[in-house]
This record gives structure tokens, sequence and C-alpha cells, in this order.
């Protein structure tokens, strides 16, 4: 048996928003929408990190920036078919190098109780106290 490919990471890659928007379906079990990730990344983010596998987008985090010293982290998704080996934690730390080498001071990320683990368990983030209303 051959081994599996290992992932390759970028940032700032170029991306389709039907490559994207297919990701984002199959992670949250969701009917596919073509959304404009394009004009979207182009125009709020200071960078998102891809991992492939073959050429297939298996990976996506994206860092909105307020221009300013906060970053959030936001979008970060594995495909179901390849969660469990380590890729969103890459595409995170990348995340998180890609952050301090400019003038971003603070990474913000929020999460559903169920994916805590996976930004607090790893020591790169702490929890606060924080204020949500849905719009």
């Amino acid at each position: 048996m051959e081994p599996a490919h290992l992932p390759s990471y970028a940032w700032r890659e170029e991306i389709t928003d039907h490559e994207v928007s297919a990701l984002h379906a199959a992670a949250f079990d969701r009917e596919e929408t073509v959304e404009d990730w394009t004009e979207r990344l182009q125009r709020h983010s200071l960078g998102w990190g891809t991992a492939r596998r073959d050429g297939e987008l298996i990976g996506f985090c994206n860092v909105v920036t307020d221009g300013g010293r906060h970053a959030f982290l936001v979008d970060t998704v594995v495909h179901p078919d390849h969660q469990g080996g380590g890729i969103g934690r890459e595409l995170v730390i990348q995340a998180i190098g890609e952050c301090r080498t400019g003038p971003v001071q603070w990474l913000h990320v929020d999460f559903e109780a169920d994916v805590g683990p996976f930004y607090l368990a790893t020591g790169l983030f702490r929890p606060t106290a924080a204020g949500l209303m849905r719009v």
C-alpha cells in the first residue's frame, strides 16, 4: 500500500470561491452555496491559510484584521475525511506565525464549546470573558 501524501500548506494562496464553499459545505454538513470568498478575503483578511493534499483543498483558516493591533481567527475548517491528523492545528500555528510578523498584537478566536479543547489544549490561546450577540 502506498503511503498517504502529506498535506502542503500555504499562506495567501489563490483559491476559488467554489473550492472554499465546497469545503465548508462538507465540514458543516450543509448544502453547498457558492459564496464570494475571493472578494471577502481580499477586502477583509490579513491572510488565510490553506492545506492541500494532491491538489485538493482539505483545510482552510482565515485571519481578519481591524487594520491595527487586533486580528480574529475565523473560518477554520478541515474536511471531515482529513480531521484528526493535525491539519487544523498546523493551519492555526501558521496563522499565529504570520500574525507575529506584522502589527498584530492580539489574536482573538471564538468557538463553540465542543471545539474549545482544540484551541485551548495547545496552550496557545487562553480563555477570556467575551460578549456575543446575534444580530
